[in-house]
C-alpha cells in the first residue's frame, strides 16, 4: 500500500471517528430533552453533563441545563447557563427569549422586554419571543395601572 493510501485511510479513520462523536452527542442531548420532559431533571442533568464532557462550549447542553436549574427554582445558575450558552450560540435569540421569560416569570417585567426585543432584533418572526413580549408589555402595563389606582385611593394626587 502506497503512503497517499495510507494517509487516505487514516483521514477516513478520523472522519468516521468525528462523526461517531457527533451522533453520541446528538443522542445524549436527545436523551437529556425526553427526560426534562418527563420531569426526570437528575437523568436529564446528567446528559446535558455528558454532552459537555465531549463539547464543553455546546449551546445546547449549556442552554439544557439552565432550563433544569430554573425548573428547580435556581433561576441564578439558571441565568449563569444561559449567559454561557449565549458565547457559543448560533441562534441567540433562543437564549435571550429563556432569559427574558424567567426574567417575566420573576415578575421582572422591564428585563424581561428588554430580552424579548434583543431576541426579536435578531430574528423578528422568533414566535416565542415575540408572544413573550407581548405578554410581558400588557404584564408591565397592568402593573402600571394597579399602581396608579393604589396611588388614587390614597389620594395623594
Amino acid at each position: 500500500m502506497e503512503n497517499h493510501e495510507i494517509d487516505k485511510l487514516k483521514e477516513l479513520g478520523g472522519f468516521f471517528r468525528k462523526m461517531n462523536g457527533k451522533m453520541k452527542l446528538v443522542s445524549l442531548l436527545k436523551k437529556a430533552k425526553e427526560e426534562y420532559d418527563k420531569n426526570n431533571f437528575a437523568e436529564s442533568l446528567s446528559n446535558c453533563k455528558k454532552a459537555l464532557e465531549q463539547d464543553p462550549q455546546n449551546s445546547v447542553a449549556l442552554r439544557g441545563l439552565g432550563c433544569i436549574m430554573q425548573a428547580t427554582g435556581n433561576n441564578k445558575q439558571a441565568l449563569k447557563f444561559f449567559a454561557r450558552a449565549l458565547e457559543y450560540s448560533q441562534n441567540k435569540e433562543i437564549e435571550y427569549t429563556l432569559i427574558g421569560t424567567l426574567y417575566y416569570k420573576e415578575k421582572k417585567f422591564e428585563e424581561a422586554i428588554k430580552y424579548y426585543n434583543l431576541a426579536i432584533d435578531i430574528n423578528d418572526s422568533y414566535d416565542e419571543a415575540n408572544s413573550g413580549l407581548g405578554q410581558a408589555l400588557l404584564e408591565n402595563h397592568l402593573e402600571i395601572l394597579d399602581m396608579q389606582d393604589r396611588l388614587i385611593s390614597r389620594e395623594i394626587f
